[in-house]
């Protein structure tokens, strides 16, 4: 009988052991790139943002270890939210065109070893 207390779906034991796959390595790092190669920018001016949330999305950045990071639209706008610290997700939704990048953006993560290329689908839905 349920008394009203916490009952979790999975237990510490269910997890013990296990490490990390780290799947999401990759992008953490370009993300860290990102922040410290255009995040003062993007931060003082709000057309930065859009450019960042275009050059994100329809995109694929590789990195120098065989990276590869992708956004869909929504997580683009988490990003560029989490860059200028403020905000939500929909207020850089389809903000630009999408899988657009500007010069400055390819140039400043080129100098950090992060090349970009248009993905063959839109991923406008993932």
């Amino acid at each position: 009988m349920f008394d009203g207390g916490y009952i979790p779906f999975f237990s510490r034991e269910d997890f013990e052991g296990i490490p990390s796959s780290r799947a999401y390595r990759a992008r953490k790092q370009f993300e860290a790139v990102v922040d410290r190669a255009i995040g003062d920018r993007v931060r003082s001016d709000g057309a930065c943002g859009v450019d960042l949330w275009s050059a994100l999305t329809n995109v694929e950045w590789h990195g120098s270890d065989d990276q590869i990071v992708s956004y869909s639209f929504r997580a683009a706008g988490d990003l560029v939210t989490w860059v200028r610290e403020e905000g939500n997700y929909i207020e850089w939704y389809c903000s630009g065109e999408p899988g657009i990048v500007a010069a400055w953006i390819s140039g400043a993560l080129a100098r950090e070893g992060w090349s970009w290329a248009p993905t063959t689908r839109s991923n406008s839905e993932s």
